[in-house]
């Protein structure tokens, strides 16, 4: 939460500076319409947070932060983005993304070995999400190559989560199975966004953008006693394309 602390208040000093150049009728600037098709590969994770401070609770939270890890995703999507001025833009879409989160590679010690004891685990659980972005865009520099910011909200639509799992044997067996549930997860959340990035005018149509994305889910997937709330960092890199 420090780092979307301090990003908003660097971007509101962007917004500062966008602000004094707003355009009005006497600089004759129009308005400039964008499609867009982005992609991200993206960081995830979580945070848990025990809701009743319980002992028990406790003893969970600690086992589970001691064997699961980030996992990539990705985001991928349409977006329109409205440019008012050079400096300052409103920008929305429909993405789709894959969020989540895995467990170590659990290695089982056995004394005498025994060709049906398990050997080691692992599950990866994807969290899938139809996302509508809505942000403000905010550039400064030259008209070919500018540095962008970004702060806004998405919406985050649940369709399901999957869990797939890796079962190895001490015989050497080797078993993989996926597994799709809807059951207790909250079907919207809320992910407060923020990014920083390069704009490159391509040519009199065509932008490229890259921007360092980070999003954090401020709604727990599911209503449970130990709160989980999911995050990703990514790159996202987007082309657009001028309508009008």
């Amino acid at each position: 939460m420090k780092y979307l602390l301090s990003m908003a208040i660097l971007i509101s000093s962007f917004n500062g500076m966008g602000q004094k150049s707003l355009p009005n009728k006497q600089t004759g600037e129009a308005k400039k319409v964008y499609l867009g098709v982005i992609i991200s590969p993206d960081y995830d994770f979580r945070t848990l947070k025990n809701s009743d401070g319980s002992s028990s609770n406790d003893f969970v939270l600690k086992n589970r932060n001691g064997f699961e890890i980030a996992k990539l995703g990705y985001t991928a999507g349409i977006n329109v983005c409205i440019n008012f001025t050079n400096q300052f833009g409103l920008e929305t879409g429909l993405q789709y993304s894959n969020k989540g989160f895995k467990t170590k590679d659990n290695g089982i010690p056995h004394a005498q070995p025994d060709s049906n004891l398990l050997l080691k685990e692992k599950f990866i659980y994807r969290f899938h999400y139809i996302d509508i972005p809505l942000k403000a865009n905010f550039a400064f520099g030259n008209k070919n190559i500018q540095f962008i910011s970004s702060i806004g909200l998405v919406a985050n639509i649940f369709i399901n989560e999957t869990q797939k799992s890796t079962i190895e044997y001490v015989n050497g067996q080797r078993i993989q199975r996926t597994e799709s549930t809807l059951a207790n997860y909250n079907k919207i959340g809320i992910s407060p966004m923020v990014s920083i990035g390069v704009s490159y005018k391509l040519n009199a149509k065509s932008i490229l953008k890259i921007e360092p994305t980070f999003r954090y889910g401020i709604i727990k997937t599911a209503n449970t006693p130990i709160a989980e709330n999911l995050w990703n960092a990514g790159l996202s890199i987007g082309y657009y394309y001028q309508l009008k």
